[in-house]
Parts: C-alpha cells; sequence; structure tokens
C-alpha cells in the first residue's frame, strides 16, 4: 500500500511535523512496524469487543437477542469514546517526561484498558456490563490518542501518504484478524477473548514504547495549566476552521454508516437470516473476515492511485456511493450468500476510503503543536461512530427492522461522501 520507494530509506531520519526538543529527529523505520502493529491490535479489539464479545455477553445474561439491552450496555461506551480521544490528547500534549509525551499514557491507558477489559468479562448485570464498556472505551480512546499522536509528532508532511497507508494496513488486518478469531476460534466467545484482548494491548504498548521510544519532553515549553483554556481546547472552531469541520463529519458519517450495519451483524444473522445463536458466532466472524479481505484489496488498488492523482476528494465519493450501494443487497434479500456479497463489496468500499483517511486529516489540522488534541477530536469521529453504532442500531431496528438498518446505513454513508465537496485544502 503505497510502500513503494520507501524501502530504501527505511533506516534514515527526518524532522517530524510536531515539536520536538531541540529539533532531534526521529527515526522512520521502527515506525514503521509499530505504526501498524498498533492500529492492528486497537482495531482487532474495536473489531473483538464491541462486534462480538459485548453482544454474546448480553444475550447470555438476557437469553435473547435483545436489541435494547445492547443498546444500553453500549452507551455509556459512546459516552466516555466522546471524551476519551481530546481528554487524553489534551494530558499528552501537555506532559512532560523523560519517556515522552505519548509513551506514558500510551502504556497507562493499555494497563487500565486491560483491567476494564477483565471486568467486562465478570460482568453479572447488564448495568455493570455497561459501566465496565464504558471504562474500557474511556481507556483504550486514551491509548489510540497517543498511538495517532505518533503521525503528526514524527512524519514529515512529504510521508503523510505513506503513514495513511501504514494505519489502513493495521487498521484492515486487526479487523480481518479479530473476525477470523471467531471463524476457526468459537471458543473464544466468552472470558477466553477478554483475556486475549487484554494481554494483546498490554504487550502492544510495551511494543511501540521500546522498539520506536518517543523522546525526552522536558525540555518543551511548559504552559499552566488553565482550567478554562483545557475545556475551551475540546472546541475547534467550524468557522475558523471549516476544512477540519467537514472533514470530521465526512469520517464520522462514513465510519457510522460502515460500523453500523457491523454492530449488529452476530443478532442480524439469527433474526434476519434465520440462523441459530452457535452457528453465528462463526459465520459472523467469516462475514467480517471477508469484509477484512475486501478492505485490504481496495486500500491496495487506492493508494497508489491516490499518491499519483492527488486527489482524494474523488475516493472519498467513490467510497460513500460504494457503501451505499453494497447496502441495497441485504435490503431486498436475506440469505447467507447474499449477506456474504455484501460484505465483500461494502468491505471494499470502506477500504477506498481507509486508503486516504489518514493523509486527508493530517492536511486539515489546525494547530501542529496541539497535534494529539486535534486528533483526538478529529478521533472521536472514528471512535464514537464504532460505540455509537449499537445504541443508534438499537433504536432502528426496534422501530424500522433490520431492512430499516441498512437503509438508514446507506443515508448516513451518502452524507459522508458528500462532506467532502467543500474541504477547500483537498482536491
Amino acid at each position: 500500500m503505497a510502500l513503494k520507494d520507501e524501502t530504501s530509506i527505511a533506516a534514515s531520519t527526518v524532522t517530524s511535523t510536531g515539536p520536538t526538543p531541540a529539533g532531534r529527529p526521529f527515526r522512520l523505520g521502527p515506525l514503521y512496524f509499530t505504526v501498524p502493529l498498533g492500529n492492528f491490535v486497537l482495531y482487532a479489539l474495536w473489531t473483538v469487543v464491541p462486534g462480538f464479545l459485548l453482544p454474546i455477553k448480553v444475550q447470555q445474561l438476557t437469553g435473547t437477542t435483545d436489541v435494547g439491552a445492547l443498546g444500553l450496555a453500549s452507551t455509556l461506551g459512546a459516552v466516555t469514546a466522546t471524551l476519551g480521544n481530546p481528554a487524553f490528547g489534551q494530558f499528552s500534549d501537555r506532559t512532560r517526561s523523560r519517556f515522552g509525551r505519548r509513551t506514558p499514557w500510551l502504556v497507562a491507558c493499555a494497563l487500565l484498558g486491560a483491567v476494564a477489559l477483565l471486568l467486562q468479562s465478570a460482568a453479572s448485570t447488564i448495568a455493570l456490563l455497561g459501566l465496565a464498556y464504558g471504562a474500557t472505551s474511556l481507556v483504550i480512546n486514551g491509548f489510540q490518542a497517543a498511538l495517532t499522536a505518533i503521525v503528526p509528532d514524527r512524519f514529515p508532511e512529504r510521508k503523510l501518504g505513506l503513514a495513511s497507508s501504514l494505519m489502513g494496513v493495521g487498521l484492515n488486518t486487526g479487523v480481518l484478524a479479530g473476525s477470523l478469531l471467531f471463524t476457526f476460534y468459537p471458543s473464544f466467545a466468552g472470558p477466553s477473548g477478554y483475556y486475549l484482548m487484554a494481554g494483546l494491548v498490554v504487550a502492544t504498548a510495551f511494543a511501540v514504547a521500546i522498539i520506536s521510544p518517543d523522546q525526552d519532553s522536558r525540555e518543551l515549553p511548559h504552559e499552566p495549566f488553565k482550567l478554562g483554556a483545557f475545556l475551551r481546547g475540546f472546541w475547534i472552531s467550524p468557522r475558523q476552521y471549516p476544512d477540519f469541520a467537514w472533514v470530521f463529519l465526512a469520517r464520522a458519517a462514513l465510519m457510522l454508516g460502515y460500523f453500523l450495519t457491523m454492530a449488529f451483524g452476530y443478532y442480524a444473522l439469527q433474526e434476519y437470516v434465520g440462523m441459530s445463536a452457535d452457528a453465528a458466532i462463526s459465520a459472523s466472524g467469516t462475514l467480517s473476515a471477508a469484509s477484512a479481505v475486501a478492505s485490504i484489496v481496495g486500500a491496495m488498488v487506492t493508494a497508489p492511485l491516490a499518491d499519483r492523482s492527488n486527489r482524494l476528494k474523488v475516493f472519498v465519493l467513490v467510497s460513500g456511493i460504494g457503501v451505499a450501494l453494497s447496502l441495497m443487497i441485504p435490503l431486498l434479500s436475506r440469505s447467507y450468500t447474499d449477506m456474504m456479497i455484501f460484505n465483500i463489496a461494502n468491505g471494499f468500499a470502506f477500504g477506498v476510503y481507509m486508503a486516504v483517511d489518514t493523509a486527508m486529516v493530517n492536511r486539515v489540522l489546525p494547530h501542529a503543536e496541539d497535534a494529539a488534541k486535534d486528533l483526538g477530536i478529529m478521533n472521536m469521529a472514528s471512535a464514537f461512530p464504532q460505540v455509537l453504532s449499537a445504541s443508534l442500531g438499537a433504536l432502528v431496528v426496534t422501530t424500522m427492522g433490520y431492512r430499516g438498518l441498512f437503509a438508514v446505513s446507506a443515508v448516513i454513508a451518502l452524507i459522508g461522501a458528500c462532506a467532502v465537496l467543500p474541504v477547500r485544502k483537498l482536491r
């Protein structure tokens, strides 16, 4: 994915776009491994927990495919995810330590996230499950905020396309691995799945910190903490920075249109297609894996075309329209074969978007010195839809059924595609 001509500079050093102590350069080479690794584990977790473990746990507690209970368990996660990314982004921007700005939060949030995952596994009621999932979403979004800030911190602007490809590789392979886990090992649909994800996120945090260490940040200017300024930092004016606002809307809508159907894939196979609960576990994993493979292919096809043309808007439009059209397949037919065709088409279209997402986002950030905070706000546009999908989907399924869910998802994806048209900094 846009990796051609980059191997010769894998061990070279460059000066990043973000502020570094005394202008010392970061080494790019280790990031070619740790950036996709971090995103791989992050999105494996976001696939496994809300997509599989949470609905399975709800069904175990209630004895039914209760979309209302699933929505209730997900609600606190939606709220904490909204707050977690920008809050932890601001904290890491202000951190001054011998281990840098990002590493302390990366490791701390991974450790806390592991504890929260184990609490989810042990939850005995829907209320306790919701609280544990809310805690998981909060601290894992802190992990994500520190991880994604690595891109503007360490990659020069001319390498943002490469960084986008590396992030996309991690995302798509993470979704694929998380899906295949249940295809081949449905026994992980329980406590062992939580233990696995807890161990992976902790091991990854230490791997990123050790293999690609941050720089000592104690020499950076230290601004005194002011609560008012801190709270105002959660707001980026759409009037002052319209490009950021439009890209935020595009990302949020495209992500929501994609993840809305994924959140109910396990239940839809039972209620819409007619499978048993046991069969739906492995079938859901297979469908998600097919979607992930198609996403990887879509990203691989798109990345070199986007690099050569530099017309990112076109690919976002193609992606949004493709996602909307793919949703017409399950809307019109409900067989497992049709669901497979839908997942492949939907995944390919989403991969087209992910190939240009990171490059697009980093070109509209308002302040290089506040990159983590600004990225934290932008990351709300990807994290929030993933955890909101169950809450919103529960309302749609309850009132309109699964066909309504597919129709609403298509409309949302089209809104996301059109949102990039006013962006001036992109072609």
